[in-house]
């Protein structure tokens, strides 16, 4: 059976069970079945978060010897980072519930967020 809204859309009635009424937005209840899938999820990307601490750290100790002994950053170390800085940025979006859509390995893999510096300053 298909409702018509005040605003013109059709509506499908939904039951009570398989969501919640707050004021005017549905929010979904989720089954048991879903949040233990969710925990799961959760639990391979705490263990990929730990392998991109690791990367990261290997990232910073290379940069600071190839800084330290050419007087500048090497650029596609630079680009690297960049991008797995914003993969562990998604990844604790997602295991913090910000974010639904799973990251990568189950979409592609994110582009930069923002570009990085051209010009190093020390302060």
């Amino acid at each position: 059976m298909v409702s018509e809204s005040t605003n013109g859309e059709n509506t499908q009635p939904t039951s009570p069970k398989s969501q919640k009424q707050t004021g005017k937005e549905q929010i979904p209840v989720a089954s048991g079945k879903q949040i233990g899938i969710r925990l799961l999820y959760t639990i391979l990307f705490l263990v990929i978060l730990g392998i991109v601490l690791v990367i990261v750290k290997l990232v910073v100790v290379f940069q600071f010897i190839y800084f330290f002994s050419t007087r500048k950053p090497n650029e596609s170390v630079r680009q690297f980072s960049n991008k797995i800085s914003t993969y562990g940025y998604r990844i604790f979006r997602y295991i913090t519930f910000n974010e639904s859509q799973r990251p990568f390995p189950f979409t592609d893999f994110p582009s930069e967020l923002e570009p990085y510096e051209e010009q190093i300053t020390f302060d």
